[in-house]
């Protein structure tokens, strides 16, 4: 019989790609990882499972072989133990969820609150990555619900919609623009801005807006493109350029006010994500249930409502 411990940090290997990243995802020693690994091999007639190509750990045909039958054996071992568990009233599991580095790292810690109290034996797990690579993951079984800020029609997955927020126009205070009660579009010709990486969900929306108000993507000057929130906001308070960004990503306080744009009504909805995996382990039916609910779509509205009070 195959060891669990050793099957899981075979599947951390596959997926990051070499022993030590494994072993920091798996939180323990490089040795103890390769040591698994060998005593894999070896219950496995030692049969070689990975070979070293520079610093990367490729599967083996044999190692190919054995990605999906480990994964159904964990899965298997995991809805036992989550069986076990329901017969004393107690559902657990661990779930991974993936978010872009958007408004989602403000949502979810609110709306996990509420849901710790409900299922407090069960563990998630939050990555924030570039939609393009949760997506992936989310292929390759690598997360089990996503938060992101695009619909995706896609076989064997559902989606539902959340919710959406504002998206603003920033410039720092003391900026000219922010002086006058109504700016034609046109003026962003003008201005130096700070914008996310070309195709991504808010890059789209925001050149889709502008393009409806007559200026182009050729029109407008990118001096900085990132996702990264922090810097963003940073390039803004240092006058590197203007900026879009979600309105609960805003900070409080005056260092940066809201451009109004005539005629832009910038709006990024956000969307829920899954594989439609009927032996889906209870706890991601669970959590996946509950993001969707009406309970969690009430926080949210109260968050969206409770950011445009403070911004009037």
């Amino acid at each position: 019989m195959l060891n669990t411990i050793h099957l899981q940090t075979f599947l951390a290997v596959v997926e990051a790609g070499n022993y030590s990243a494994a072993a920091e995802r798996l939180h323990m020693s490089q040795p103890a990882v390769s040591q698994h690994i060998r005593a894999l091999e070896d219950q496995l007639d030692r049969v070689r499972l990975f070979r070293r190509v520079g610093q990367q750990m490729l599967l083996t045909h044999a190692g190919e072989d054995l990605v999906v039958s480990a994964r159904e054996m964990l899965a298997l071992s995991a809805r036992a133990e989550e069986s076990i568990r329901a017969l004393r009233g107690q559902i657990s599991g661990r779930v991974i969820v993936g978010c872009t580095p958007s408004s989602g790292e403000m949502l979810l810690p609110g709306l996990l609150k509420l849901f710790h109290g409900r299922f407090p034996a069960i563990t998630v797990a939050v990555t924030v990555a570039p939609i393009e690579t949760l997506l992936e993951w989310m292929e390759d079984h690598q997360v089990q619900v996503l938060l992101i800020e695009e619909s995706q029609r896609r076989r064997g997955w559902e989606s539902q919609q959340l919710g959406s927020e504002r998206v603003a126009l920033l410039a720092p205070r003391g900026h000219s623009l922010l002086q006058q009660d109504q700016v034609p579009p046109g003026m962003l010709r003008e201005q130096p801005l700070v914008l996310p990486r070309p195709g991504t969900p808010l890059r789209r929306l925001i050149e889709d807006g502008l393009r409806r108000r007559g200026v182009g993507a050729t029109d407008i000057h990118a001096v900085l493109e990132t996702d990264a929130i922090g810097l963003t906001l940073q390039a803004v308070r240092d006058g590197l350029g203007l900026a879009f960004v979600p309105q609960l990503r805003i900070p409080r306080g005056r260092e940066l006010g809201a451009v109004d744009l005539a005629g832009v009504n910038l709006q990024i909805d956000w969307y829920l994500l899954r594989s439609r995996e009927r032996s889906a382990p209870r706890a991601v039916q669970e959590l996946y249930t509950f993001l969707g609910s009406k309970e969690a779509r009430t926080l949210l509205n109260k968050e969206r409502l409770k950011f445009a009070s403070e911004e009037r």
